[in-house]
């Protein structure tokens, strides 16, 4: 496989889903059962997740960390796979690439987002409340697919690709 066409694979395990990852922020995450049914919009949770801490809420804050692992995990790939050696601008030495952890970055993500569908449960008020979960939505899914494809593209490419 020649570097043009591993490029536009990088940025096909990329980009797909990414795309999936935006479309999922346009629907509804889960729904639950606290005083009426709520059906928050995934792009809420997405913006809100990072400091449910504040209100009580750690382990919903755990699931949400799946968002900047699965980024890191993306920003590793497009480090490691990409075939030029940088040089260091002061001491003009080469700075060696770094080792491969995006597969296992993007794994842990995968299997983070997937965690949440074992829950019964979710933080419903800041009082400690909680909310009984009745469904999971399209937008959990397709989230979740999401890091499930970014997790295959990378382990794809790290395991096939890169050893031809």
């Amino acid at each position: 496989m020649s570097s043009n066409q591993k490029k536009y694979l990088r940025l096909t395990i990329v980009l797909f889903p990414a795309l999936v990852f935006a479309i999922s922020l346009t629907q509804d995450g889960f729904s639950y059962q606290y005083i009426d049914v709520e059906r928050p919009k995934s792009y809420s949770l997405l913006l809100m997740g990072g400091i449910a801490f504040i209100g009580g809420g750690l382990f919903e804050t755990l699931i949400w960390i799946a968002n900047p692992i699965a980024l890191i995990a993306i920003i590793r790939f497009l480090i490691e796979s990409s075939a030029v050696v940088k040089t260091e601008a002061i001491l003009k030495t080469a700075i060696p690439k770094p080792k491969p952890s995006s597969y296992w970055l993007s794994a842990l993500a995968a299997v983070i987002a997937w965690s949440f569908s074992l829950w019964n449960e979710v933080l419903a008020a800041e009082s400690g409340s909680m909310g009984e979960i009745l469904s999971l939505e399209p937008g959990y899914w397709l989230w979740v697919s999401s890091f499930t494809m970014l997790t295959i593209g990378i382990n794809y490419f790290h395991f096939q690709i890169s050893n031809k």
